[in-house]
């Protein structure tokens, strides 16, 4: 079936994510991963809630708009095409690679056209994980400074200091869960991150929530015995957070041209201008059906992957915020929303006054 679109401006891949389904077996998947005995049992009953957070960037954060559009979404991905380089070759710095690639031309448009704000065209999902990350490790003093529950009452208040911060941290703990997630989407880290440049347009949503939506009811369990079955995989071997980001991103990259070669497309898809606007036809493929036969171990293997490495930061933030007694709380306070986060790891631009008429 083709379809149809007309643009005045080039999509953003922050249109796109794993799909609701993906982000939430991630996440679920991972409860079941850890290793840090503590984190574990306090999360086992929680996986649900787990899979919500998961979800909160997509479904929640958007919708809200302003901040949470303009420099939240662009954490979902991270376009390393633009600047040249390879991922594996990617500082982590992020203020200097603001620095040196603002104003520069744009290596994956090659039309002359240069980087204006680095944030928004770049990406930086690694860097948001990190964010969080820190958020948890953060905690450790005010744990320290703080009581737990001593007796039924106590483990019940939602108020009391030491359980809200439990609180703060298992909710950062599942934001945290949609950027790796993430990374592990092939098409979250590139530039062509809906196949328009290959002839493979609309391969995106088709690919991580077509293909997704084909595996029946034991996806977790598929995604929990696909993961448990990676034997030190090369993407846990580095020291720190944003190394292991890295290390991801450079599996999922590599993922790419592998993907297009399975796409069962009929036609490919078209770009063409028509009185300044883009007109794009996605590419006509054949039902969704074939390419999961194709496709579902590459997903099972994205989706186990993303669990994997989470479950191994949430154990690395947990010990470095102190391992908490978090088991001590026993509430079952649910975020059905949580206020959006905004990035520290650039300067946000300051708000412009508002225009105001001179009284005479």
């Amino acid at each position: 079936m083709k379809k149809l679109t007309l643009l005045l401006l080039l999509a953003s891949s922050t249109a796109f994510g794993w799909g609701g389904r993906g982000h939430d077996t991630i996440c679920r998947t991972a409860v079941f991963l850890l290793k840090e005995k503590g984190l574990k049992d306090y999360l086992r009953n929680k996986p649900q809630m787990m899979g919500h957070l998961c979800n909160m960037p997509d479904f929640y954060w958007k919708s809200e708009g302003g901040d949470a559009v303009k420099y939240g979404s662009p954490a979902h991905f991270i376009d390393v095409e633009i600047t040249g380089m390879n991922p594996k070759d990617v500082p982590l710095d992020y203020k200097k690679l603001m620095a040196e690639y603002t104003g520069k031309e744009n290596q994956f448009k090659k039309d002359g056209s240069t980087i204006k704000f680095f944030p928004t065209e770049f990406g930086s999902s690694w860097w948001r994980v990190d964010q969080f990350s820190r958020r948890i490790a953060a905690l450790k003093p005010q744990f320290e400074a703080a009581q737990a529950p001593a007796n039924r009452k106590e483990e019940q208040d939602n108020e009391l200091p030491y359980n809200k911060l439990v609180y703060q941290m298992t909710t950062d703990m599942g934001l945290m869960g949609h950027f790796v997630g993430d990374t592990s989407q092939p098409f979250h880290t590139t530039s062509d991150y809906d196949g328009w440049a290959t002839g493979h347009g609309g391969i995106h949503a088709y690919f991580e929530d077509g293909v997704v939506s084909e595996f029946d009811g034991d996806l977790d369990a598929l995604v929990l015995k696909a993961a448990r079955d990676m034997k030190n995989p090369s993407f846990l071997k580095p020291a720190t957070v944003l190394e292991k980001m890295r290390a991801l991103s450079v599996i999922s990259t590599a993922e790419v041209p592998k993907i297009l070669k399975l796409d069962p497309i009929i036609k490919k898809s078209t770009v063409t201008k028509d009185h300044g606007m883009e007109v794009r036809v996605d590419a006509e493929r054949q039902p969704v059906s074939v390419a999961f036969k194709r496709m579902n171990k590459i997903v099972l293997n994205d989706l186990a992957r993303g669990a994997v490495l989470l479950a191994n930061l949430w154990d690395d933030a947990y010990v470095k915020a102190g391992r908490p007694k978090v088991g001590a709380y026993k509430s079952y306070k649910y975020p059905f929303t949580v206020e959006f986060v905004q990035p520290d790891y650039f300067d946000i631009p300051a708000a412009k006054p508002a225009k105001t008429e001179d009284k005479k």
